[in-house]
């Protein structure tokens, strides 16, 4: 085979990758509804996970612990981003994710829709330089996510004071290590998964 015959099957390759997790859904009402399933779900969802995610500061590893679980709060972003493909639709849900959150005992009482709404900005702003959203973009987007809790919890000053360097450096990574299997990968078999049950 040719230099150009291999260069061509590596495009393909990359190309059906990309195309793996593409799902085409035209109807607007229908992205509307996807939309407000999806973070309603997630609000919902996420209560549970704020809790565990308190629960397991308590252990020996203190508040990085209680990041480990991080990812599954933007997997419902992730999810509306790569389904609808449209600007801002993780931001939408995440404030609708955030409202809804808000609505019910949480841990972290309003704190929840600022951070909910970051982290679906953070989402989109990751998505918005590329046309499809390939495996990579993904992961980066939902590692980015997920750490981004963290600035809001400095910022407001959740966490306890004077923590070291090393830990907000340890509960960054622990986050986005989060974001990445249970946001981005997690994220990634859905969608793999309805493009199959939507192709029968």
């Amino acid at each position: 085979m040719n230099p150009v015959d291999d260069q061509k099957a590596t495009n393909n390759r990359l190309k059906s990758k990309e195309e793996s997790t593409t799902i085409v859904i035209e109807s607007q009402s229908r992205k509307f509804m996807i939309m407000i399933i999806l973070s309603a779900l997630g609000g919902v969802s996420s209560v549970a996970v704020g809790y565990a995610g308190s629960f397991l500061s308590f252990v020996p590893l203190g508040p990085v612990s209680g990041q480990l679980l991080a990812g599954l709060h933007v997997f419902w972003l992730v999810l509306v981003a790569a389904l609808i493909r449209s600007g801002g639709a993780a931001t939408t849900a995440g404030a609708l994710k955030g409202i809804i959150e808000l609505l019910l005992p949480n841990h972290l009482g309003a704190f929840v829709l600022l951070i909910s709404l970051l982290e679906g900005v953070v989402v989109d702003l990751s998505l918005l330089p590329f046309k499809r959203a390939s495996p990579v973009i993904i992961f980066v987007a939902s590692g980015l996510s997920s750490a981004s809790n963290i600035v809001v919890l400095q910022v407001f000053q959740i966490l306890p004071p004077n923590l070291p360097l090393a830990v907000y450096a340890a509960m960054y990574s622990a986050s986005f290590m989060s974001g990445l299997l249970l946001g981005g990968y997690l994220s990634l078999k859905t969608l793999n998964a309805i493009k199959r049950v939507r192709s029968v």
